[in-house]
């Protein structure tokens, strides 16, 4: 399925279109997934059409690289030692991720996510160190939102505790067993 963000993606999403889109899952059970994604799908593009959290895209990717994986014919095992050894930068960002209740992105510590989430400390608004550990409520974050036509603008981002990272080595066991009970056992090619 792929993940056409905007309208302009329109004309992809019909040629690319299957109606299995509409059948298929999360090969996860989370609250944060929601799971009628799928089943609203059509051949015509619309907002809803798009994967939207942070924490779905990321559930998105997970689900590619174990279909990838078995594709090529890559035992489970392969495919963590692949993530392990290959994309260490990869790992350590995603051990000091965290995800809000909604799916939204509440702190990270990444490079290439500049200004997503809060920061980790802070002397004027919320920070990452006072609010980690809520287990109930809300924290709101205003930012400058510069992305649409008609120029910056402030926008209130609200993040629903408690928050949690995810652990992509047994997203991969969770997604692979789905996987595996979908479409049957694979083998590694010889």
């Amino acid at each position: 399925m792929p993940n056409c963000l905007t309208v302009h993606y329109a004309d992809l999403w019909q040629e690319s279109f299957d109606k299995a889109f509409s059948d298929d899952a999360w090969a996860k059970q989370d609250p944060r997934l929601d799971p009628r994604h799928h089943a609203r799908l059509n051949a015509s593009w619309s907002r809803n059409s798009a994967v939207r959290t942070d924490y779905a895209r990321r559930q998105l990717l997970v689900e590619i690289d174990v279909l990838v994986a078995m594709a090529l014919g890559m035992p489970l095992g392969e495919l963590v030692t692949i993530y392990r050894v290959q994309f260490p930068v990869m790992r350590f960002y995603e051990s000091d991720t965290w995800y809000d209740q909604k799916g939204r992105i509440v702190f990270t510590n990444s490079k290439g996510l500049p200004g997503v989430g809060l920061p980790r400390r802070s002397n004027d608004g919320p920070c990452w160190e006072d609010v980690k550990s809520m287990q109930r409520g809300t924290v709101e974050q205003v930012v400058e939102d510069d992305t649409l036509p008609g120029g910056p603008r402030q926008k209130t981002i609200v993040y629903h505790a408690p928050f949690d990272r995810c652990d992509r080595e047994r997203d991969y066991e969770v997604v692979w067993a789905e996987m595996q009970r979908r479409y049957g056992k694979v083998t590694a090619k010889k």
